[in-house]
Parts: C-alpha cells; sequence; structure tokens
C-alpha cells in the first residue's frame, strides 16, 4: 500500500490514491504533485484529490476478469485466514462453480443480475461435487452464494469495484432440513440398548444428547475442559479431518460457539467411570499409548476420526432395529427435549453455541408450537375451572 501524502521539498507534496488493480494482480495508483505550505494544507488537497479519482464511483480502470481475483483472493485471503477444510470447501465452489459461471465477466461490470442468473443455475442438476445425480441442497447453493458474496466484499475493501453486487441479490432461501427424531418410546429403548455397548461410545452418545455438542466439539473434547466438582464444561475448539492432512483442531464455528454448559450428574458419573477405564487401557498399553490428553481417542490414546462415531451409531440403531437417525439429530433430539421439559429458549440458544436466539426459534419452530399448544391447553382448563367456579 503506498504512502497517501509524502514529501518531497519544502512546500510539494506527492498524493497517492489507490484505485484498484490491474489485469494483472498489480495495484493501480494515481498520483498528484501539489505546492502547498503545510502538512494540513496536504491532507486537505489529498481529500480532494481522493475524491476527483473516484468520482462517479469508478474505482478501477483496468480489464480485471472475476477469475483472476478469484485466484488472488484465494491465495492472498483464503489460505492465510481459513481453515484448512474451510480452504477446500472454498477452492471447490470457486473452481467447480463460480469460476466457470463468472469469471469471463470483468470485475467492474459484475451486475446483480449475474447473481441471479448464477442462483438460478445453481439449481439445475449436475452441479454436485461428488458426482451423484440429484440437485444441489438448499444449503449447498447459500454457501456458494456466501463464498461469492464473501469475495465480492473483500473486492470491494480492496478497491477493486464500489459495491458487492451480492448486496442487491435476494439471498437463496434455506428450509432448515427437519430430522425425523425417536420418539419418546424409541429414545427410552435407546438408553437401555446403550447400557450394555462399550463405555466409550455409550458415554458419547449420552454426551451428546446432554449437552447438544456438534460432532467436532465432542472429538475436540480434553479431560482439562471438564470440571468435576463444579460439572462445568467448556467448549472451545473443533476437530476436523480431511484427506492429506488427517486430523487436525481448529476454532468452534463462530465466537457464540465458545461456551460453557453444565453437564447433568448422570453424564458426569458415566465420564467418570469413562476416565478409570481409559486409564487401565493407558497402563496396559504402556509406551504405545500416546497420553494427548483426549477424552475421546483411539484404540492408542490418539485422537479419534471425527466420523468414527456416526459409523457407529448409524450401526448400533440398525443392530437394535431402532429408526435410523444422523448423529446430529441428536443434537436436535437434545434441544427438543429441553423444549418439552420447559427450559427457557434462551438458554437453549446458549447452551447450542447459537449466535441469534432467532435461530434457535427457528430451527426448533415446530417443538415451541407443540409446547405452546400445550400451554394453550394449560390455560384453558385454568380459565373454565374459574369460569365454573
Amino acid at each position: 500500500m503506498p504512502t497517501k501524502i509524502k514529501k518531497r521539498s519544502d512546500n510539494s507534496y506527492l498524493l497517492s490514491v489507490a484505485v484498484g488493480y490491474n489485469d494483472k494482480g498489480k495495484q493501480v495508483v494515481k498520483t498528484k504533485t501539489v505546492k502547498v505550505t503545510s502538512q494540513r494544507e496536504a491532507e486537505r488537497a489529498y481529500n480532494t484529490f481522493a475524491a476527483e479519482v473516484q468520482k462517479g464511483n469508478i474505482v478501477y480502470t483496468g480489464k480485471y476478469k472475476l477469475a483472476n481475483f478469484a485466484k488472488a483472493w484465494y491465495e492472498d485471503y483464503c489460505l492465510k485466514n481459513l481453515a484448512p477444510k474451510t480452504q477446500r470447501s472454498y477452492k471447490n465452489n470457486l473452481r467447480n462453480r463460480i469460476i466457470p459461471a463468472l469469471g469471463h465477466i470483468e470485475m467492474i461490470k459484475l451486475r446483480p443480475q449475474h447473481i441471479i442468473k448464477f442462483i438460478e443455475e445453481l439449481n439445475k442438476p449436475g452441479l454436485r461435487l461428488d458426482r451423484r445425480e440429484g440437485l444441489l441442497s438448499d444449503e449447498s447453493i447459500m454457501y456458494c452464494f456466501r463464498v461469492l458474496s464473501s469475495m465480492l466484499e473483500d473486492a470491494v475493501q480492496w478497491q477493486v469495484i464500489s459495491n458487492n453486487p451480492c448486496n442487491r441479490v435476494k439471498p437463496p432461501t434455506v428450509k432448515h432440513h427437519k430430522y425425523n427424531l425417536m420418539s419418546e418410546e424409541d429414545v427410552k429403548k435407546m438408553l437401555m440398548y446403550l447400557i450394555n455397548e462399550p463405555i466409550k461410545y455409550r458415554v458419547i452418545i449420552f454426551l451428546a444428547l446432554d449437552s447438544g455438542l456438534r460432532l467436532g466439539e465432542l472429538m475436540a473434547l480434553k479431560w482439562d475442559d471438564i470440571d468435576f466438582e463444579t460439572g462445568i464444561l467448556k467448549v472451545d475448539k473443533s476437530n476436523q479431518a480431511l484427506g492429506g492432512k488427517g486430523i487436525f483442531t481448529k476454532a468452534p464455528k463462530n465466537d457464540s460457539s465458545i461456551r460453557t454448559i453444565v453437564l447433568s450428574s448422570s453424564v458426569l458419573d458415566s465420564l467418570h467411570k469413562y476416565a478409570v477405564w481409559q486409564k487401565e487401557q493407558r497402563l496396559l498399553l504402556a509406551n504405545k499409548w500416546h497420553n494427548e490428553g483426549w477424552i475421546f481417542t483411539k484404540w492408542n490414546g490418539m485422537a479419534m476420526y471425527p466420523t468414527t462415531p456416526s459409523q457407529w451409531f448409524s450401526k448400533f440403531l440398525k443392530r437394535k432395529n431402532l429408526p435410523h437417525m444422523p448423529f446430529h439429530a441428536l443434537r436436535h433430539l437434545s434441544a427438543t427435549l429441553l423444549i418439552s421439559l420447559g427450559v427457557p429458549l434462551k438458554n437453549i440458544s446458549n447452551r447450542l453455541g447459537h449466535a441469534d436466539i432467532r435461530t434457535t426459534a427457528n430451527i426448533y419452530a415446530e417443538a415451541l408450537q407443540s409446547v405452546d399448544r400445550q400451554a394453550a391447553d394449560q390455560m384453558d382448563q385454568y380459565l373454565k375451572k374459574m369460569i365454573n367456579k
């Protein structure tokens, strides 16, 4: 970034205004020499010059195409600021969707109409990265839109374009995925069957149901994260796995995901028994054990692969003839049970690590309506009783 105001001699100053990047990714700078008698006058002259340069919201004069900017953005921003799994996801969306559709367009000529057409194209078949048949999910389309919008927002900050056209487009709609959660009777059966399962997996399911943690958050837990005296669990990281990189630890999904949770006494008791069992395994394996402090581990103490609990849970349900339910649904089952027990929505939202209570309300609208109907019935019974008196 060039110095905005540089003194050349007693009464001469060089003014420099960055106006964007050329088609080779190099910054374009407009300069002007002014004759003034002080630094303050130079600053006033600079403000006037900058306004003239950017008059009419024109901040770039070269033919810089979106494909070129996407490459520079990925290298200068994504690789330096994003977690490995997010980097790969951004790269896949840029390379396979965004650049093929919009890469030929000059940045300053990109309009909302291009974005609208792009979203429409994403709703057509043949765009799944796994090569399977069918359409992209609402979540995948929204994610791709967010990648594009994030890139263009940085283009505004970097003075490549004057505004983000995504801000003038209605975002894709996302229908919250509805899980077919277990009935109360099936939940009872599941908990009963778990008693005879390996302690490691039994504790994982109990803890997931009690805390509502995401799978990555569960897999990143260390024994130091639990205070057994107060029953408080600290959640401040998440484990993910990526081909070629193995298992790695990253910050949680967002700032609100960093939280503390009070665990139930029954789950704390299970965790204590599991800690004793793990210590026995550590002694048996001796120097083969990797003492890294993880709660949930492979046979040798190393961090458990993040998809292992999901695979085990699916096989367990099938073995016991229970309704299929993805592991992530345990998080939703936890929230739904808390709602049915009358726990305030704000507490549930904090427990789940949602940034906004409205997110919790939207996802669990049906469960909340069910509880509201129960409240209405109770009020109706009360009013009838009072009126009949």
